[in-house]
């Protein structure tokens, strides 16, 4: 089934041992301090995942950092991100002149850039509780006015996630200027989801495809303007939510040979839109549970998200304490973590496992299983907790994705 983000949001194999580090430049960070790590938050996330895409899930002001580090090659740029318990990583993109500072969640199952605009009503109170875009304040502004909307289905009833208009104006992302780029001002948005949100806003690093209302993703214009070398990103994430001052990195125009060990394993696109492709197979105490399926690679998905009738027997296997829980969120017993077996993905014939270790959530004594589903998805969406334990390559320019084991 293909999902979709309705109106507004890995088969050829080939192998690549990369030896060359790629030069880029470090530059300031801005970072919030992590919530208070709840294993509350995994259902916060089943409710992002429902309005992101379009299904019913089954369910401090920022810190600035001022070291930078300049190389001799600018074809390549890194920016380290900030880490919101494990379950959100972003970083800082400043619009408008003089500059405004944001703080975005990056998301490769989306391709729009939003933030909260200075038009948002006082009662929208998770618009006005996050910065805001003024775009009197920016002289290089251009009004574009075109409604702006993105929908999505609950359980009881369709409804409006996000809405507001769209406008042009310079966007800096990692000390990149991109001229003349569209993004949404938004103006209104659910409170539920985005008031206590450590994140302003959304930076989407999808195909062009599924960008709401035909608008130029921000990467597209970062190749077209000729900001950065090759159309690849990378990105690297670190699993340590109580410290959000080092929360991973993103690298634009290239890859980062320091921050994984052997060989990239490439897989093809399978589907420009998401960056989906094709999983060879999916096993679990020797259980197989998918079979040449597809799957979508998303750092803006936390869990590892599966069908709901795979869901029901991985939850046996892992003995969860609460099979019935029509949250999404099942616990599991913490002394048992060690005796859990390893879940092995396996992508264009190389195999990448995943330790107990690494997808049991732990909370202080509580413990909880990283496997959901949405309802109405065949697609296994590896989100991060994956990520966590792989470096991962988007090159758009050979439509492939790039796996390699993540140096921690």
């Amino acid at each position: 089934m293909e999902v979709k983000w309705n109106c507004c949001k890995l088969m050829l194999i080939l192998a690549l041992c990369s030896l060359e580090v790629e030069c880029r430049r470090r530059l300031k960070v801005g970072r919030r301090r992590n919530p208070q790590a709840s294993h509350l938050n995994v259902q916060n996330e089943l409710k992002s995942l429902s309005i992101k895409h379009k299904l019913n899930a089954t369910t401090t002001a920022p810190e600035t950092a001022t070291a930078t580090e300049t190389t001799k090659d600018s074809g390549s740029i890194g920016t380290r991100l900030g880490n919101a318990f494990n379950t959100e990583y972003y970083l800082p993109v400043t619009i408008g002149t003089p500059p405004q500072e944001f703080i975005l969640l990056i998301d490769t199952g989306s391709a729009n850039l939003w933030v909260p605009s200075s038009k948002c009503p006082a009662t929208v109170k998770s618009c006005v509780s996050h910065n805001q875009y003024d775009s009197k304040s920016s002289s290089s502004y251009v009004a574009n006015g075109t409604a702006f909307t993105i929908e999505y289905a609950s359980k009881s009833q369709g409804g409006v996630a996000l809405s507001g208009i769209l406008s042009q104006d310079t966007v800096t992302i990692a000390e990149l200027a991109i001229q003349r780029q569209v993004f949404a001002e938004i103006t209104e948005q659910p409170e539920a989801t985005f008031l206590s949100s450590p994140f302003d806003g959304m930076l989407g690093l999808g195909y062009a495809s599924i960008s709401i209302g035909g608008v130029t993703p921000p990467f597209y214009n970062l190749v077209a303007q000729g900001l950065i070398k090759h159309p690849v990103f990378s990105i690297y994430l670190n699993r340590n939510g109580t410290n959000a001052t080092d929360g991973g990195e993103l690298v634009l125009g290239g890859i980062d040979a320091t921050l994984f060990s052997g060989c990239l394993t490439y897989v093809p696109v399978s589907q420009q839109g998401y960056w989906q492709f094709v999983m060879t197979s999916a096993v679990l105490g020797g259980k197989t549970f998918c079979t040449h399926c597809q799957a979508i690679l998303d750092v803006g998905t936390s869990l590892l998200v599966a069908p709901t009738a795979a869901i029901k027997k991985i939850n046996q296997l892992l003995a969860v304490l609460n099979p019935q829980d029509t949250s999404g969120v099942f616990l599991v017993n913490c002394s048992t973590i060690a005796s859990l077996p390893t879940m092995v993905f396996t992508i264009a014939r190389k195999e990448f496992p995943l330790q107990p270790s690494d997808y049991i959530l732990q909370y202080g004594e509580t413990c909880v299983s990283s496997f959901t589903s949405l309802a109405g998805s065949d697609l296994w969406i590896l989100g991060e907790v994956f990520m966590g334990a792989y470096y991962t390559v988007y090159d758009m320019g050979y439509n492939q994705i790039g796996l390699a084991t993540a140096m921690h």
